[in-house]
């Protein structure tokens, strides 16, 4: 017995030290999918708007394959189908339920994290794949977008898979690789649309340079793989626009019914410039605007959070005059003095009925609290501006992306979600980059410079593009992760074998990097008693064993420089993506990571669910639970112009609530002749006028609804006094997001 145990033991230790890496990556993944899961049940179904969309794909094949975002068919959403597919296979298998939705971008989250090792490890060594990993798994806009509904990490591993069928290509010689890179890429955009495009400058360039054939045959086979990039991407483009428009639903944010008019316009110019030229179409009007953007006089989005996808808003409700989203700055006034400390799970139990009296003492920023998560404050040097303060470039109302520039990222409101170690980054293109020679390029000079392309057209794109949010951001991981687990390793190196300047690139590379994230961190006052000792600490145990490496050569001492360095840089992105699991996100249309989740937990006395459905009592389920007692089979359960003042009631019940004008009241679905026939044939009885409409609101279909149509009473739905037009307000505001709004009948 103990000779067999003493075999089993002796065998364990070299295969521990021959797969050391596996169990290294393994549990690199479980970190990953830990931070972009657990505890997903605080942020429920996510955004109502997508969320809505599901459950309605989920009743037909039709509903499935156009996209649409209510039961009855009337709109669609204003994306591609191909994420939202996939989450509807999801519930079909799982049920209707919030993590069925939220578990295809976790694992996304997780499989990318798993690409990049694969991808880097393969030409750089396990360690550089291990650290490339390590870095995008800790990334916070990683961990944001693997935490919601929305389709971007699902694009981000589509991508990945791409990238890697091109590296494939280029090592075998083989064609088919290059296809079916160009294939994923097509699928990409049936995800994302024109985001995926993104990455063809680093594959383009990257093939036609560092591929071994000749040159005929690179452009002819690049010319080939555009083909199938087209093809794939706008096959199902063609297929809904050929499509009688009379038996499909309306495609939602296009101003012509068609999908190309949707990829080239809402999804495409507008994204970079924004929408008319620099003036969004709702900004025009004076009907609220982009997802995410305020509207004239605050009525842009909800408190303080802004106009996006499933969140509606009210008067006087933005944080600054001109409708700017201005979520509140944090201070001691507030009750946030242990703000930004080490995250404690917040109150299960407590409510969303204070959430409305969060911005009364917002507008200012006391040193002594919680600092901004913007640049509003931070802006002192044209960084760029923040999440309250920072117009968007073209003129559009800010969304906490701060001002189109060279600098923007370094704004604090994106920052934290994606900046950390782009400084160091920009170190380790130093120590990896070699003298390319012509005759004589590798496959592994060709990975290297791919993800620096990667890098950079990112970085310039979401410095200067009008409009995004602030998890799109993800979109830069891979680069920043790609080079800074090559550039560790390369710095490793040269500092172990004295190699010119390049030997100093490692301890100064980190001086630079802590100093830039202590500056950031210092902004957060209850920060500097633990991350910022955190960082310094570490930063000196690093520098020390360097300098003992240095005078005894000691192989272990640099190995733990190495480990004590990674630690520093990362302390800052941990903590930060640790929030977004800890606490519910402030909006979950735009979510972020940051400490100022925790102060707002506390201040406003946010639940784990947001959602004003699921988390609404008695009162606010009055309206609801009334129009599904008088829903009568085969009509519509209540007609409204915007998308976010049904999507609750659709995500609760799955019935036919149809918002007629799609995401931002502009679409025309719907006309007064055709409004008339529905009512004529009893398929609308009930119809919800808000104040806050829509671009292009049809102002004699709303003036037939009133004059036809017989006001309810709201002592009807709940209701206590039948002639308090507040408490109609009230009710149907919590419930609907709206400012002001008024439930008809057609008896």
């Amino acid at each position: 017995m103990r000779n067999n145990l003493s075999i089993k033991n002796s065998n364990l230790s070299p295969f521990l030290k021959k797969h050391w890496y596996i169990f290294a990556l393994i549990g690199i993944a479980a970190l990953s999918f830990g931070f972009n899961f657990y505890a997903i049940s605080k942020i429920g179904y996510g955004n109502a708007y997508y969320a809505a969309a599901i459950r309605s794909m989920t009743q037909s094949f039709k509903n499935f394959f156009f996209v649409s975002f209510d039961p009855a068919g009337m709109v669609s959403v204003d994306k591609p189908p191909l994420a939202l597919w996939i989450q509807a296979v999801f519930v079909m298998i799982f049920g209707y339920h919030g993590w069925a939705m939220l578990l295809p971008q976790a694992l996304a989250g997780t499989g990318s994290c798993i690409m990049m090792y694969i991808l880097i490890s393969k030409h750089f060594g396990m360690p550089a794949g291990l650290i490339s990993a390590l870095v995008f798994a800790l990334t916070p806009a990683v961990v944001v977008a693997s935490r919601n509904n929305t389709m971007d990490m699902q694009l981000v591993l589509v991508l990945l898979v791409s990238t890697w069928l091109l590296f494939k290509g280029i090592e075998k010689s083989r064609w088919r690789y290059l296809f079916l890179a160009a294939f994923f890429i097509g699928l990409g955009f049936n995800i994302k649309m024109l985001q995926a495009y993104m990455i063809l400058p680093a594959l383009g360039l990257v093939y036609l340079i560092f591929s071994k054939e000749k040159i005929g045959k690179r452009i002819l086979a690049s010319f080939i793989s555009m083909v199938i990039i087209a093809v794939v991407s706008f096959s199902w483009v063609i297929a809904v626009d050929l499509y009688p428009s009379s038996s499909r639903p309306y495609v939602g944010s296009s101003t012509d019914n068609s999908v190309m008019e949707l990829i080239i316009g809402h999804n495409g110019v507008e994204r970079l410039y924004g929408q008319g030229g620099g003036m969004s179409r709702g900004k025009r009007n004076g009907q609220g605007g982009l997802p995410g953007q305020g509207g004239p006089q605050g009525q842009g989005g909800p408190q303080s959070q802004g106009s996006s996808k499933g969140q509606g808003g009210s008067q006087g409700q933005s944080g600054s005059p001109n409708g700017a989203n201005q979520p509140p700055q944090m201070n001691q006034q507030n009750g946030n003095a242990n703000a930004g400390n080490p995250p404690a799970m917040p109150n299960q139990n407590s409510n969303n009925t204070n959430a409305t009296k969060q911005d009364k003492n917002s507008t200012t920023h006391n040193n002594n609290g919680m600092a901004p998560p913007s640049g509003g404050q931070f802006n002192k040097n044209g960084r760029g501006g923040g999440m309250g303060g920072g117009n968007r470039a073209g003129g559009g109302v800010g969304n906490d992306i701060g001002t189109a520039g060279a600098l923007r990222l370094w704004s604090s409101s994106l920052y934290g979600q994606i900046t950390w170690l782009l400084v160091l980054a920009l170190f380790c293109i130093v120590a990896a980059i070699r003298k390319f020679h012509i005759k004589r390029l590798t496959l592994k000079q060709g990975v290297f410079s791919y993800w620096c392309i990667w890098l950079i057209t990112m970085c310039l794109f979401f410095s200067f593009a009008s409009f995004y949010h602030r998890y799109y951001l993800c979109m830069i991981a891979p680069g920043i992760a790609g080079v800074v687990g090559i550039g560790i390793v390369e710095m490793v190196k040269a500092f172990r074998d004295k190699r010119g300047f390049k030997k100093w690139l490692l301890p100064l590379s980190l001086l630079v990097t802590s100093w830039v994230q202590i500056v950031y961190v210092w902004s957060y006052s209850a920060l500097r008693t633990w991350l910022v000792p955190l960082i310094i600490v570490t930063t000196i145990a690093a520098l020390v064993l360097m300098v003992i490496h240095l005078v005894n050569h000691r192989r272990l001492a640099l190995l733990a420089a190495t480990g004590f360095m990674l630690i520093s840089i990362l302390s800052g992105p941990f903590y930060w993506s640790l929030t977004a699991v800890m606490y519910p996100p402030e909006n979950v249309t735009m979510p972020y990571a940051g400490p100022e989740l925790a102060s707002k937990t506390k201040t406003m006395g946010m639940t784990a669910n947001q959602e004003p459905y699921i988390t609404a009592d008695s009162t606010t389920l009055a309206l609801e639970k009334y129009l599904v007692k008088n829903y009568k089979a085969g009509s519509y359960l209540v007609v409204s112009q915007r998308a976010n003042d049904v999507a609750e009631l659709i995500v609760d019940t799955g019935l036919p609530a149809v918002a007629y004008g799609g995401f931002l009241g502009s679409d025309n679905s719907l006309t007064l002749s055709k409004l008339k026939e529905l009512v004529k044939e009893g398929k609308i009885t009930y119809f919800l006028v808000s104040e806050q409409g829509g671009r292009n609101s049809n102002s004699e279909m709303l003036s037939y609804v009133k004059e036809n149509a017989t006001l309810i009473d709201p002592s009807e739905y709940g209701g206590t006094s039948a002639n308090s037009s507040t408490q109609t307000n009230n009710i149907q505001s919590r419930i609907f997001g709206q400012s002001s709004s008024a439930l008809y009948c057609f008896k």
